[in-house]
């Protein structure tokens, strides 16, 4: 059994564990930049042309400011 408390082991690391942490680090990269390429496109899936397009100005008029009483 190994002793990791020892003052000998706690300064050495083995190339095992560097190479196994830099590819699991590598995995994840890649595993986030596929995951923003797949929101990027999904957000874009929806979107095409309608044909006509309303005047950006005519979706909210104010109303009047002037009071009618029945």
């Amino acid at each position: 059994m190994m002793d990791f408390t020892s003052p000998e082991n706690s300064s050495r690391v083995s190339p095992f564990t560097v190479i196994a942490g830099g590819v699991i680090g590598f995995l994840f990269a890649i595993f986030l930049i596929l995951l923003l390429v797949y929101r990027m496109r999904k957000k874009d899936e929806g979107s095409y042309d309608l044909g006509e397009r309303k005047p950006s100005g005519a979706a909210y008029q104010k109303a009047p400011t002037k009071e009618f009483y029945a």
